[in-house]
């Protein structure tokens, strides 16, 4: 099991300078080869599991005696640490026991899971017979997933999976009967408990639910994590669940949230088990299913609810292709190795009455440094597709408002490849002809991109067509315009493809803008006897720290190894050429295609911050206003930017429309002191003298951004944006 983290490393990269590869020049390392081929498709003709076989799974925590869904209820409502919450609630509440009692079995009926293997194995066929039609196939890596099952039994097993689509928990249970171990209980929203049918479909088949809040009721949060606890240390199964909470709607990982893991690990500190083995699990997709309802939902348009209509009424997908779908298993991390702690300091708490048994500090924050490092090695095993390839590639070129053909895709997407390979990244091509990969590629996602005349394009989606499908009196923001709409929609479908590289990127990126603003710091220096390498590589190091901290809710990257990813990241530019260190320590960056790439990885950040930040700076500091208010200011400001022709001034992409990333900007913002959030009201305030300057951030991110080398295109996305609005 993994305790200590491991750094990147890989095989060289060629140098942007000189000419890109053939196909036939293209040479993985032999250890990217190998890592892709332990995938295997396991709905291919010949690969499906049988449904009807015998199923003697592997448990992931063996006992001498099992209980059944039945008794794990029976075994917490009958349990002492119960007993005396109830007790506890009567002498604060005045109720009888008995009364609560009652209202404890029937919150214990509404969350407990069931188990009936009619309804897996039925489940198991539609999925085969589906996935068959709609995806080129589930691609699972049976090393990573027989190296899980090795290690299984001697204490309680948690899955962790990355969340990106619904699909993703199928996938899980299919995938566990597939390898012939047993189906983990699985923490499912209200939502779906309310879904005619469905609700008992997913609970039979291993789904427990909770409420999505139920911070008011104290005691159904005493009850369920009673019956959380029960399931880790006295139920024999493992437990999934998504440590980020929700699906992430622009495909980046998401800051998890601890709730559900530490009441996964209070059997742990309380000495109840030996250990917990941590799963992480990374599932990609090379298209998601849910991809344009999440473009939408970026945009304002409220989430469809639910339920079991709208269920038949998506199986209108089966008509659609979504291509490969990939999971990967990362090490188990034994909790116990990863704490360090010995059993006597467990065992301390193990007497405290269960009213009580909650997470200190120490132990929440060891809780908050796992969640970092599942979130981590999630990311660490997302395969990354042709089409996140193409995608990165295309969007750098749309900056110089340069038409791409596909020579240039197939040389950029190879050069793309070696790159990603060389920070360790693992990377899903197909056999043959790179050409035909992407081709292939664009198909898939046809809805988004298209050839004309072999030169890739925007698919055309006219604001006629966004008017008749979308009201926009229902928008949760501003009531963007149909021409807006159309110009964002193909662009952050776009830049959902781009995102999940911004894990191998988003730190060079730092390191590149910290080298370009070194550099204009050099040259602006009359000492030059005040420069040295190591001064140099100290102000670089600031710089990166800089950006970390100002970007560490948009990019869940921390881990303990930013001196090895920095050597690493600065060892990648070197190699591309994109930056060379002399000795003396003046520092030189090349304006080369690598370094266009990289920093077009960055730039829709880039802008969506200093766009909040402008959009903040003309509120009025004694005024306090709501999220949604603040929304709808950057929302419209940024609208006009887009609408207005010309203008080099204007830092702006349509991603600054995407109110997720918005919240996430404004929760950043907040957390630094830029911003002020009565605990109360819920209201938001700028903090007037002596808090955070708005003013020195807005100069930062202004500085950072007119860093790009795209000024030299007659700049920023606004001119992009105006092309397309123009072609539509």
């Amino acid at each position: 099991m993994e305790r200590n983290p491991v750094t990147a490393t890989g095989g060289g990269g060629g140098g942007a300078g000189g000419s890109e590869p053939s196909d036939q020049e293209e040479k993985k390392s032999p250890s990217a080869a190998d890592y892709m081929l332990n995938f295997k498709n396991i709905i291919a003709a010949g690969n499906e599991a049988s449904m009807t076989r015998e199923f003697n799974p592997q448990v992931a925590y063996e006992f001498e005696k099992y209980l059944n869904p039945l008794k794990l209820k029976q075994h917490v409502l009958k349990s002492e640490k119960l007993r005396s919450i109830l007790e506890h609630y009567a002498k604060e509440s005045g109720q009888p026991v008995k009364q609560l009692e009652r209202q404890a079995k029937e919150i214990i009926e509404e969350i407990g899971l069931d188990r009936n293997m009619a309804i897996i194995r039925w489940c198991g066929i539609a999925i085969t017979a589906i996935g068959k039609r709609i995806c080129d196939g589930f691609y699972v890596n049976s090393a990573s997933m027989l190296n899980v099952r090795k290690d299984m039994g001697k204490c309680p097993v948690l899955y962790l999976p990355s969340h990106r689509s619904y699909m993703d928990f199928i996938l899980m249970s299919y995938i566990c009967y597939y390898y012939d171990i047993e189906i983990p209980g699985i923490a499912a929203g209200m939502d779906f408990h309310s879904m005619f049918g469905m609700g008992t479909m997913l609970r039979k088949t291993g789904a427990f639910f909770m409420r999505r809040s139920f911070s008011n009721d104290e005691l159904y949060w005493d009850i369920f994590r009673e019956y959380m606890y029960a399931l880790v240390a006295n139920y024999h199964i493992g437990v999934e669940f998504f440590i980020e909470g929700t699906r992430s709607r622009n495909f980046k990982a998401l800051v998890p949230k601890i709730g559900l893991l530490s009441m996964a690990l209070l059997p742990y500190f309380t000495g109840e088990v030996p250990d917990v083995m941590i799963v992480p699990v990374s599932v990609a997709y090379e298209r998601v299913l849910e991809e344009q309802l999440f473009v939408y939902e970026l945009l304002g348009v409220p989430k469809p609810k639910e339920s079991t209509k709208g269920f038949f009424k998506a199986l209108k997908i089966i008509d659609e292709r979504f291509g490969k779908m990939f999971l990967d298993f990362g090490e188990p991390i034994s909790v116990k190795e990863f704490f360090g702690h010995d059993s006597a300091q467990r065992m301390q708490r193990a007497g405290v009455g269960g009213q009580l048994q909650k997470l200190n500090r120490q132990e929440v924050d060891l809780v908050k440094q796992l969640a970092n490092e599942i979130i981590y090695q999630q990311q660490r095993r997302i395969v990354i597709t042709t089409f996140n390839l193409l995608s990165l590639y295309y969007a750098s070129q749309l900056y110089a408002q340069k038409s791409v053909t596909i020579d240039e895709l197939s040389r950029g997407v190879l050069h793309l490849k070696r790159i990603f390979e060389q920070l360790g990244a693992h990377v899903s091509t197909k056999p043959g002809s790179i050409k035909a990969d992407i081709i292939d590629a664009v198909e898939i996602h046809s809805n988004i991109l298209h050839f004309v005349n072999a030169r890739l394009q925007f698919t055309p989606m006219a604001a006629k067509q966004l008017a008749d499908k979308i009201d926009v009196k229902r928008l949760k923001a501003h009531a963007l315009c149909p021409q807006t709409m159309a110009v964002a929609v193909p662009m952050l479908a776009l830049q959902l493809y781009v995102n999940p590289c911004m894990f191998w990127l988003a730190r060079p990126a730092y390191l590149l803008l910290a080298a370009l603003k070194e550099q204009r710091s050099q040259q602006k220096c009359l000492d030059s006897s005040s420069i040295s390498y190591d001064s140099t590589l100290s102000a670089l190091h600031a710089h990166v720290t800089n950006m970390d901290e100002l970007f560490q809710h948009e990019f869940i990257i921390e881990s303990n190894r930013e001196a090895a990813e920095f050597e690493t990241h600065l060892k990648l530019l070197l190699d591309e050429r994109v930056v060379d260190v002399a000795k003396n320590g003046r520092i030189r960056v090349q304006d080369n295609e690598c370094a266009h790439v990289i920093l077009a990885a960055l730039a829709p950040f880039l802008c969506l911050y200093y766009q909040l930040v402008v959009a903040l700076r003309k509120i009025p500091l004694d005024i306090e206003f709501s999220n949604k208010d603040l929304l709808v200011r950057v929302q419209k400001h940024v609208e006009q930017l887009l609408q207005q022709p010309g203008g080099t001034a204007f830092h702006v992409h349509p991603y600054c429309l995407a109110l997720d990333n918005l919240n996430i900007a404004i929760y950043a913002l907040i957390q630094r002191g830029y911003l002020l959030k009565s605990r109360d009201s819920g209201q938001l305030k700028i903090p007037g003298t002596p808090g955070k300057c708005l003013e020195e951030l807005e100069r930062q991110l202004l500085e950072y951004c007119q860093l790009m080398p795209f000024a030299q295109y007659s700049t920023a996305a606004n001119q992009q944006a105006q092309f397309h609005i123009a072609k539509l």
